[in-house]
């Protein structure tokens, strides 16, 4: 591993995936000027790239500026050794979808929706507390924010009482890099507009909501309070810790990635230790509402087993990033959409087809043009990130449409998987025997 880690990027691409990268991506990305643990990252990107069968053409000028930029300042290093809380509204809308087409009718009793690791703000656990009125649902976490504050552009960032600052968002979730090109310089201004708000509020000492605005920037104080209602609480809490009413549902999204496999089954256990009879744990990780992979678990008697292992299909596409997001080597997850993304590009009958429409899209919505070389090629000017992410949306719900789903299902089930469409149109599989998910 040593040896490998000497090489510059260029040469561990071509040492992974077999091909040199072209003029227009060679040193793109500079090893030595990334931290350790973007370093890290990289090297267990190219091994599942390696094992998913992708090629060197997967590159193109988009994955290179995250890499780059945005990766290094979404792991925990960045943010002092937390979980970073990157959260959007919506986010798991597609998961709220599977939770109520399982038609769950409450009794006498509510039935109860634990959202573990919900972050801060809890916009997605506010999300599901306004689809389900008829549920109790509680958002539980470690810490939440003593303040949260916004500037005039709508960024935010997190802070303590008692460590100060502790993370900042581009605006609605956001993940373009114009934030965190020099993050030491947006901090500062953040501190500053923090210190300038901070003497405006009034009760310090209360643990109620309050707000302070000046020049259409905010400061608010216990924000969590803002989200609570008459179907929703918040509690600040370890896992091990919880004593709650039996719950039919526990989600646990974005939050088990960043834990060694040993800890990961723990905290899976102590889950599945507050959950109902017939309940299920949703456990996995997505990207801003996109590029998602989840395992369900359900308990049945003393046990907790993965019934499926579900991913969306936009996991396929040539500009994805989040089926290569891993905190850890081996991640359980990962490895099993690398193995079902290896089935589905070794299969000839559906794999070309499926490239092919898809560059079709994207140069149809003017994102990027695959050119003689092979590769992908964008315009000198990239569309803002929020477009990006629209058309990006408009593209996938095409491909769904156009079958490619059902296709990618038919080429699992020709490779010895068994693969169905789940109830929201992720393609799932049964986990094989000698799976490590749980």
């Amino acid at each position: 591993m040593e040896s490998v880690k000497e090489k510059s990027f260029d040469e561990l691409v071509e040492h992974f995936l077999g091909l040199s990268l072209p003029q227009h991506l060679a040193g793109g990305v500079t090893l030595s000027n990334l931290p350790g643990d973007a370093q890290d990252f990289i090297l267990r990107m190219l091994a599942l790239m390696k094992h998913a069968g992708c090629s060197t053409r997967n590159f193109n000028s988009i994955l290179i500026l995250w890499l780059s930029f945005t990766i290094p300042n979404m792991l925990p290093r960045a943010w002092g050794g937390r979980i970073p809380p990157i959260t959007i509204p919506g986010r798991h809308k597609k998961l709220d979808d599977f939770i109520a087409k399982m038609e769950l009718t409450p009794g006498k009793k509510p039935l109860v929706f634990v959202d573990i690791g919900c972050g801060f703000p809890p916009v997605t656990t506010a999300d599901t507390a306004q689809r389900f009125p008829d549920w109790q649902i509680i958002g539980v976490d470690r810490s939440f924010s003593d303040y949260v504050l916004y500037n005039k552009n709508k960024n935010y960032a997190c802070y303590n009482q008692k460590d100060g600052f502790q993370y900042f968002q581009a605006q609605q979730g956001s993940t373009s890099p114009a934030l965190y090109e020099d993050p030491k310089t947006t901090r500062k201004l953040l501190d500053q507009l923090f210190k300038d708000l901070l003497p405006l509020l009034e009760n310090l000492n209360s643990l109620e909501s309050e707000t302070v605005e000046k020049d259409g920037s905010r400061l608010i104080k216990n924000h969590i309070r803002d989200f609570e209602t008459d179907n929703l609480r918040f509690i600040k809490s370890e896992v091990i810790n919880l004593k709650l009413q039996p719950a039919k549902v526990c989600r646990i999204m974005n939050m088990l990635i960043y834990f060694k496999p040993d800890i990961r089954k723990q905290l899976l256990h102590q889950a599945g230790e507050l959950l109902d009879d017939d309940g299920i744990i949703i456990a996995g990780t997505n990207g801003l509402g996109a590029q998602s992979r989840y395992a369900i678990y359900q308990k049945e008697g003393d046990g907790l087993f993965p019934s499926q292992f579900a991913f969306s299909l936009d996991n396929l596409g040539h500009l994805a990033v989040m089926p290569w997001f891993t905190i850890h080597k081996d991640d359980p997850e990962a490895m099993l959409l690398a193995e079902c993304s290896r089935a589905i590009r070794s299969d000839q009958s559906f794999w070309p087809e499926f490239r092919n429409r898809l560059d079709e899209l994207l140069m149809d919505h003017e994102i990027c043009q695959r050119k003689t070389d092979k590769y992908l090629h964008f315009p000198k000017e990239i569309m803002p990130f929020d477009k990006y992410l629209e058309k990006g949306f408009i593209i996938w719900h095409a491909m769904q449409k156009e079958g490619y789903a059902d296709r990618a299902i038919d080429a699992l089930v020709r490779a010895g998987f068994t693969a169905w469409k789940n109830p929201v149109g992720d393609i799932a599989v049964k986990p094989p025997a000698d799976c490590s998910l749980f």
